[in-house]
């Protein structure tokens, strides 16, 4: 078979024999494209962001525990009590589908989709409502703590007070004496008294750093943006879709009339 070559001369004089073959796939292309796009559900988006509390300068929960926590069935079974859908398998595999967590600039990204503005917006606010109360507990927690060392340490102070007091009338007893052995029972005294000293020098220190932690170190986990109602869909993306298919509509038609002129132009073997 002899070899052809073609040049451009010869695809625009194929495009102009056999443009309506183009064109017609070029349109239902776009077409059908069109018509598809418009009867695909819709997808709508919410977002907010979270900002993780912290207690005694330490983060109730790290952002990556959380994000891997929102994966499992327990907690995908509160935001669906929270949301009254039944906590079936196959409910809690969809909503999973539709919730995407993610650390942003120190802060906690909520994503959620849903097919109306309004589904997406209850989502997203059942997922805040559940990582809150959960945080809630935590910071409680931590606070109980907290609260139970200062009243520890502050009954410690109390016990310790009444022993220094103790040694102090002990040594200011046997400080007239002469004898050798009460002078030697005076210096033991007074060396518990230096070491009662200086433990509670150092609970008080404790002390005032725990509350100055309680003060300044201790923030709640809160919204810092909060969520709204979408305006418009994310997808179907119908300009996209009707883009590339008229672009693969015209590529279909361009290969197609190739094969045509291709098969018409070689010789029949008899």
């Amino acid at each position: 078979m002899e070899e052809k070559e073609v040049d451009l001369r010869d695809y625009l004089r194929m495009t102009k024999k056999r443009w309506k073959i183009i064109v017609g796939i070029f349109l239902a292309a776009t077409i059908t494209s069109g018509v598809v796009s418009f009867l695909l559900p819709k997808t709508y988006e919410v977002s907010a962001l979270v900002r993780i509390g912290r207690m005694r300068d330490t983060v109730l929960e790290e952002p990556s525990t959380v994000i891997e926590i929102f994966k499992t069935k327990p907690m995908l079974e509160k935001v669906a009590e929270e949301l009254n859908i039944p906590p079936i398998q196959e409910k809690l595999q969809e909503l999973a589908s539709k919730i995407k967590i993610k650390e942003k600039s120190k802060l906690l990204e909520i994503k959620v989709k849903g097919e109306t503005p309004e589904e997406a917006l209850k989502l997203v606010n059942g997922v805040i409502t559940v990582l809150l109360n959960r945080h809630e507990q935590i910071f409680a927690r931590a606070r109980l703590i907290l609260e139970e060392y200062l009243a520890s340490a502050k009954g410690r102070l109390v016990e310790m007070e009444k022993e220094i007091k103790m040694l102090q009338k002990k040594i200011d007893q046997l400080g007239a004496t002469d004898s050798d052995a009460k002078a030697m029972l005076a210096r033991g005294y007074m060396e518990s008294l230096e070491r009662s000293r200086a433990r509670y020098e150092q609970v008080q220190v404790e002390l005032r750093e725990k509350k100055m932690e309680e003060s300044y170190g201790t923030v709640s986990t809160e919204l810092v943006i909060p969520p709204r109602t979408p305006e418009s869909p994310i997808a179907p993306k119908k300009k996209q879709i009707i883009l590339i298919a008229g672009v693969l509509g015209l590529f279909v038609g361009f290969v197609s009339v190739s094969i045509a002129e291709y098969f018409e132009k070689t010789p029949t073997i008899s």
